[in-house]
């Protein structure tokens, strides 16, 4: 079923992209590509609604302010980082996927 549903993201992801849409409600527009593609990966994959609807209220430059902020703690402890991700309830394998996602869009 997990492998059906990230199948089901991954396409949706695909398909909107291909279309030149967003696949979020995230104001993206002050962003390098990758940054956008982390911006949307992360809010896919985001647990919490109060944390998705914060992003989504922010200004394109308060995203750009928020990416650069949490920068720091994404790429630097990853010890801390995959503490952090438990405790919002993420599974091992999500853990890991967030966590090569950060590496290879943010740091």
């Amino acid at each position: 079923m997990k492998k059906a549903r990230i199948c089901f993201v991954a396409a949706c992801t695909l398909l909107v992209a291909s279309c030149g849409g967003s696949s979020t409600s995230v104001d993206t527009s002050g962003l390098t590509d990758r940054e956008k593609e982390w911006v949307e990966f992360s809010y896919i994959h985001e647990k919490n609604e109060d944390v998705k609807r914060t992003w989504e209220q922010l200004p394109a430059k308060g995203v750009k302010s928020y990416l650069d902020q949490q920068r720091t703690r994404l790429c630097g402890d990853t010890a801390a980082l995959m503490q952090s991700l438990k405790e919002a309830g993420y599974e091992a394998g999500e853990m890991q996927e967030y966590k090569q996602k950060t590496a290879e869009l943010i740091c």
